[in-house]
């Protein structure tokens, strides 16, 4: 029996390390082979798995399996496998399936979670951030449509500008003004729109997103 199951254990190691699509279909084909191993062998092609399963992009088989193992983590205080954090990891591309899944805000609550466990994996921030800008309000949206009309409408004044000056100067300056109040209201709205991301963003996690405003502020 000992043997058999050693069998199972080495074969699936020779498949390679980036065989993943090999790896799944050889777990999903021995089941029995490969529960009936010792707890530390089938725990490393348990995990092994379940990272196949990540990157060959089975997110919703990878969601359906990596619960229990998370919880496995814990109460066996598992802290590593292959040199990371295995808590973390899993967390993280959990967080990933999801986002992958367009499901924003499930991801978000994960992501701002990991990115207080460890604030300098910049994995971690970048795809919160990502997340976040996803999830945009109606205000956040009105706001960025005002800012893209008055760019337009600065595009518009511009080429009136190029083509109708020589005949219509009179006619074109108070248009001229407005190209410049509009152009500094759109300026206006979208600083002003990063800064309350950033601020959001803060708010959350006690950080910004990114290491330059983190810097300046010692966060």
């Amino acid at each position: 029996m000992y043997n058999s199951s050693n069998q199972v254990y080495l074969r699936y190691l020779r498949l390679g390390e980036t065989a993943y699509r090999e790896k799944v279909r050889f777990y999903e084909e021995n089941p029995d082979a490969i529960s009936s191993l010792y707890f530390e062998d089938r725990l490393e092609i348990d995990f092994d798995y379940l990272y196949c399963l990540f990157e060959v992009g089975r997110y919703e088989r990878f969601l359906c399996k990596v619960d229990p193992f998370i919880e496995l983590i814990v109460v066996e205080n598992i802290y590593e496998f292959r040199d990371e954090n295995i808590f973390q990891e899993l967390l993280f591309r959990k967080a990933a399936c999801l986002y992958q899944l367009k499901q924003y805000q499930k991801s978000e609550v994960i992501l701002r979670q990991l990115v207080r466990m460890d604030r300098q994996n910049p994995l971690f921030i970048g795809l919160y951030t990502i997340c976040t800008r996803k999830i945009e309000t109606d205000i956040y949206i009105t706001i960025k449509a005002l800012a893209m009309a008055s760019f337009l409408i600065v595009l518009g004044i511009t080429i009136a500008r190029i083509f109708l000056e020589p005949f219509l100067d009179i006619y074109l300056a108070p248009f001229l003004s407005l190209r410049i109040i509009l152009f500094s209201f759109g300026i206006c709205c979208l600083i002003g729109l990063e800064l309350a991301f950033q601020y959001k963003i803060y708010k959350k996690t006690g950080m910004f997103s990114h290491r330059l405003i983190n810097r300046i502020f010692g966060t």
